[in-house]
């Protein structure tokens, strides 16, 4: 299953002033170099995954040029001669590309032109589907959950997967923080836990519970935890004391303790702050685009929501700030990424592809 936003697809007009206009963009296919070609150490710029319709075969990876304010065509087709299938998380580390596609169910090894290093295809003894969603990388090895209740490793020198641990039902986003991997448990929408694997021995540790639902979000900065809880999908007509909202959360591993932070649906890190979209499914009038201060614990509203038709994943640019927001649309139509300043002044837009998920920068 990929990716799901639970937010509104209704089209709001905005003034076209506002941003470049998305007629007037370059797109190149011109891939981006290779990490061994002289002078190419600190590429400028990001890949761009984008999940695909359900089934349709038509996920992609393109990069983004942020000096050229350009975008290439799908890396993966360009380099393969075929479709991906679905896409569904990256992760760069090293001088490889690592893609999780979970309908397709299979982990796909790039070099940074999209070129198959290697496919690994993902399945359980009896021949079912694992079904692999988010990634995470440290010290030479790969990590990938999977709606099988697994979270897998991948040796980085060989490529091979080396072993899974049980995790729960249906784990999703993961990040790492000391030696420890902390994994969103959705249990597709029932599960209340981050589960907690120590790396070295690569088994399980006692669980964190959370509020309900932690899903496509989790991120490490500063030492600690920062992971959302999508709730229960309220609607106006859940009475009021059963409705569970999309929460930001704060983990600090030294202590075990969680603490609830403020309402946000996605999040990103950028200098000591932490860059957030909260968009309800049915509570449009709340919607915002905010900055959460780290050290002061205050919000800052950065962005008027209105000027996005769907604000769904948000990425900022560690390299200078600049915030890029995701606005798929599901109707078999590419997506669009909306571009600010860091300010939150806008500067430019792009078209991407069917079900744009997210930006993936160089550190």
């Amino acid at each position: 299953m990929m990716k799901k936003f639970w937010f509104t697809t209704a089209i709001w007009a905005m003034t076209a002033a506002m941003f470049c206009a998305c007629d007037d963009e370059e797109v190149t296919n011109t891939p981006p170099p290779s990490p061994s070609t002289p002078g190419t150490t600190q590429m400028r710029g990001a890949y761009v995954v984008n999940n695909g319709d359900w089934g349709a075969n038509n996920g992609s990876i393109q990069f983004y040029y942020t000096d050229k304010d350009s975008i290439s065509n799908d890396l993966y087709l360009q380099a393969n001669g075929k479709n991906i299938g679905d896409a569904q998380d990256l992760c760069i580390y090293g001088s490889k590309l690592y893609v999780t596609c979970t309908t397709s169910s299979k982990l796909e090894i790039l070099d940074y032109q999209g070129k198959i290093i290697k496919t690994i295809p993902l399945s359980n003894e009896a021949g079912q589907p694992l079904e692999p969603r988010y990634l995470a990388a440290a010290d030479g090895k790969v990590y990938f959950s999977a709606y099988d209740g697994t979270v897998s490793r991948l040796d980085t020198l060989s490529l091979e997967v080396e072993e899974a641990v049980t995790v729960g039902d249906h784990p999703e986003a993961m990040t790492i923080a000391g030696n420890k991997l902390y994994v969103n448990i959705s249990g597709y929408g029932t599960g209340n836990q981050l589960a907690v694997v120590d790396l070295a021995s690569f088994t399980c540790e006692d669980p964190v519970e959370v509020l309900l639902n932690p899903y496509t979000q989790a991120l490490t900065a500063e030492g600690k935890v920062y992971f959302v809880s999508n709730g229960n999908y309220s609607s106006p007509s859940t009475p009021e004391e059963d409705r569970i909202l999309n929460t930001l959360q704060c983990l600090d591993p030294a202590t075990g303790e969680v603490d609830e932070l403020c309402p946000a649906t996605t999040i990103a890190y950028y200098q000591g702050k932490l860059y957030c979209v909260y968009a309800e499914y049915y509570w449009e009038e709340s919607r915002d685009i905010f900055t959460y201060d780290l050290a002061t614990g205050t919000t800052h509203s950065l962005i008027d929501p209105d000027q996005i038709p769907n604000p769904a994943q948000i990425d900022v640019d560690p390299a200078n700030g600049d915030i890029y927001i995701c606005s798929p649309d599901y109707g078999g139509v590419p997506g669009t990424v909306y571009v600010f300043n860091n300010d939150g002044t806008p500067k430019s837009t792009f078209t991407a592809g069917y079900s744009v998920a997210g930006m993936y920068f160089f550190e």
